[in-house]
């Protein structure tokens, strides 16, 4: 049988394929520890300027950064590699064992006969075709695996979240222009939602009132009315009128509600049936979340497990 360095020799493709694929590994390797650092400085930015998803957590967020931005091409890469090292001793040894039985299945022939060119020729190319088929099974196993978009990833750890406090708002302090709906929003508040209410006929000196619902935590959802003969004005109520910048979003900012509370199917049922202006609902009975969006305003309604039975 022929030696696997004569001629053409594989030993130089090898090293190379180990060199590249310890380069590719440490770079993986690297890249996953600066990751969760990454995510948490990503997470933290975002809180600082309202910008969280509140139906997430940091940990969620966290994983669903790390699931996104991992460095799997070079994983991937390094992998590939070092299964091409793993494997060319075992493909090179059956293509050998397969052409010993060409050669003497054919009587010998000088054609077949190790060593000679159709013997080499077959182990080169063979080689070769086995390689292209592991770096396509690892290009194939990359692209299935895929994670998506951030978006997406945030969207599958949202399935599992649960608050942790009773009441979320973003931003704190949330403020809804509440004129000719007071009533509604105190319904759906005080009496759907089980919120305290303070209300200030003189909100800070505008003249205009203010209804100021909360759980007792430092999360506080304000309804805006106009005092008699009085027009909210950009400089008393500045989160009502558009702001004017090169970078303003096309689209209006949302504003965001979550609870977490017992009977919150019955809650939403008494806001579904609101004279509010619903314009979108998720969710069933069964939903341990239901959602309810009303313009601007999303809320986001969590059975307490706690409380189940």
């Amino acid at each position: 049988m022929t030696v696997f360095l004569r001629g053409i020799s594989f030993a130089w493709i090898v090293a190379a394929l180990a060199i590249f694929g310890v380069l590719l590994g440490l770079r993986a390797w690297l890249g996953y520890r600066r990751l969760t650092a990454e995510a948490e400085a990503d997470w933290d930015y975002r809180v600082a300027h309202d910008m969280q998803d509140l139906r997430l957590d940091k940990a969620g967020f966290v994983r669903a950064f790390r699931k996104v931005n991992a460095p799997r091409l070079s994983l991937y890469l390094a992998g590939g590699a070092g299964l091409i090292i793993i494997l060319t001793p075992v493909v090179f040894g059956l293509i050998n064992v397969f052409l010993w039985g060409v050669w003497k299945f054919s009587n010998e022939s000088r054609v077949f006969e190790p060593g000679y060119l159709v013997w080499e020729f077959s182990i080169f190319f063979g080689l070769i075709a086995a390689w292209a088929l592991i770096g396509a099974a690892v290009a194939r196993r990359y692209h299935a695996n895929s994670p998506g978009l951030m978006r997406d990833a945030m969207m599958a750890e949202r399935e599992n979240f649960m608050p942790t406090r009773k009441l979320v708002v973003g931003p704190n302090p949330l403020h809804i222009n509440g004129q000719g709906q007071a009533d509604e929003y105190r319904k759906m508040f005080e009496e759907a939602l089980g919120l305290n209410c303070e209300r200030q006929d003189n909100w800070n000196q505008t003249g205009h009132i203010c209804e100021i619902y909360s759980d007792g935590s430092d999360m506080n959802i304000c309804v805006h009315s106009e005092g008699e003969g009085i027009m909210f004005q950009a400089q008393t109520h500045p989160f009502f009128f558009t702001r004017k910048h090169a970078k303003e979003d096309v689209e209006e900012a949302r504003s965001t509600i979550v609870m977490c509370l017992d009977g919150a199917h019955d809650a939403f049922k008494k806001i579904e049936t609101s004279d509010l202006n619903i314009t979108k609902t998720t969710g069933n009975k069964h939903s341990h979340m239901r959602s309810i969006s009303h313009e601007n305003l999303d809320i986001f309604l969590y059975e307490n497990s706690k409380g189940k039975k």
